[in-house]
């Protein structure tokens, strides 16, 4: 069956950064169904390479480290020869952190944590910024967390991140809005992906079950996002046709911050 194309997306110039797995490799797939030409970014070539095949629409994979500075500009680079200028952005590349007290975290721990989810949305934005107000306006959507809103314990790198992802949010969208591009993050709850399986296991190596099964009865919907359900509302914020909606947190949980 054919891909219905959506004139939202067709023919457009899109990045998504953590495209080899989980949300990302959902939102890449969804966009080039829709008709966007994709530059699937990933630490991991081989994953990049297998969201490729999975698609039936234009995925270029491309190899980076989006906690470095110089990748970054190469993957914003590799869009613009490759597909054109880029007017989406899927600025999700990110890790799942330590779970450990502040106490116990090291430096070393702390500093990757910071330098792929934060300092990655940064250098994200410093160099695909530029190429969306050379191409006249966009659309980008951030990665945050339930966890941009709240505290968790020992949660200290992950928190401090993702709340700083929406801070950085805010100030892209009060930055950028005059060239028409909007800057939105979403914050979602548990999602079934790689990352909270890992996520589950540092928690809980000897029954990792037991730790989603605890995750699902904290949610009042009972249950893991699927990527599929995180797509459709990156999706709607990537629209140009949404334009009135910037610099905001829009909660995908489950209902978790509503009780």
């Amino acid at each position: 069956m054919n891909a219905i194309h959506n004139p939202d997306f067709e023919g457009r110039s899109a990045i998504v950064t953590g495209a080899g797995s989980g949300i990302g490799r959902a939102v890449a797939l969804a966009l080039a169904e829709q008709g966007a030409k994709v530059l699937a970014v990933d630490i991991d070539e081989a994953a990049a390479k297998d969201t490729a095949a999975l698609s039936t629409g234009i995925v270029l994979p491309f190899q980076a480290d989006v906690s470095e500075s110089s990748d970054v500009r190469d993957y914003a680079a590799g869009a613009a020869s490759s597909h054109g200028l880029p007017t989406l952005f899927f600025n999700n590349a990110g890790v799942e952190g330590v779970h450990r007290s502040i106490i116990d975290t090291t430096e070393e721990e702390w500093n990757r944590t910071v330098g792929v989810n934060l300092h990655g949305v940064f250098w994200g934005l410093k160099h695909v910024l530029p190429l969306m107000i050379e191409a006249g306006g966009g659309s980008v959507v951030n990665t945050g967390s339930i966890l941009s809103l709240k505290a968790a314990p020992d949660r200290s790198d992950y928190v401090t991140t993702k709340h700083a992802v929406l801070g950085l949010t805010r100030a892209a969208a009060s930055e950028v809005a005059k060239d028409g591009i909007k800057v939105n993050c979403i914050c979602p709850g548990p999602v079934d992906t790689p990352l909270m399986a890992r996520s589950e296991t540092l928690v809980n190596p000897d029954d990792p079950s037991f730790e989603r099964s605890r995750f699902e009865a904290g949610t009042p919907l009972g249950r893991y996002a699927s990527t599929e359900e995180i797509a459709e509302l990156v999706l709607f914020l990537l629209r140009p046709d949404v334009a009135y909606l910037t610099g905001a947190a829009v909660n995908i949980d489950g209902g978790i911050m509503a009780v």
